[in-house]
């Protein structure tokens, strides 16, 4: 008797385990039950670089710089965001589409480079730490942190037509509070 009994109560047991097991698929609104783990949007992001179509938020008029020795003041008005668009998806929900902001880019043009030694002089501050390329035809130069300083001349043999600044930073989802810069381009009085 003792063993009949142990072998009903197993056969019990095991009845009740199968019972909770189909109605753990068969419950619930979606079919499924319990419901899977709230989704974080951890999956893998799609990111898209805006790259040459950058976003304009801000967009000011910015005059040529003319080679001659007058001092061009720059703000973080006049430069154009680079954002990256990230969209994280979950399985069920609507995508979530976060812009993140990268640097900021500005390119003016530059008169009367006629293949004479010219004198680039960019000097600045920022509320956070920063790479900032400047390029001008064959002319190269960087440099980094919150304060900017270059000072270098060359001979670009009149490739010198535009005038590229760009600063990039960290992706951040905020911009930096301010951005101060000045460009003066003159002639190397050697």
């Amino acid at each position: 008797m003792k063993q009949i009994s142990i072998l009903s109560s197993v056969l019990i047991a095991l009845t009740v385990d199968v019972t909770s097991a189909v109605e753990a698929k068969i419950g619930g609104d979606d079919g499924i039950w319990p419901p899977p783990e709230p989704c974080a949007y951890s999956m893998e992001p799609e990111i898209k670089s805006l790259g040459a179509d950058i976003k304009v938020f801000n967009k000011q008029a910015v005059a040529p710089i003319y080679i001659g020795g007058k001092r061009y003041s720059l703000s973080k008005n006049d430069f154009t965001p680079i954002v990256e668009k990230v969209t994280y998806t979950c399985p069920g929900l609507e995508p979530l589409v976060v812009t993140k902001y990268t640097g900021y880019a500005l390119s003016l043009p530059v008169y009367n480079d006629f293949g004479q030694k010219i004198h680039f002089d960019v000097s600045g501050r920022t509320s956070k730490y920063m790479t900032l390329d400047v390029s001008c035809g064959s002319f190269r130069a960087s440099d980094s942190g919150n304060k900017f300083y270059i000072s270098r001349s060359a001979i670009t043999d009149g490739s010198c037509t535009q005038l590229n600044l760009k600063l990039k930073f960290n992706v951040t989802p905020n911009q930096p509070s301010y951005l101060d810069l000045s460009v003066t381009i003159s002639e190397a009085l050697d």
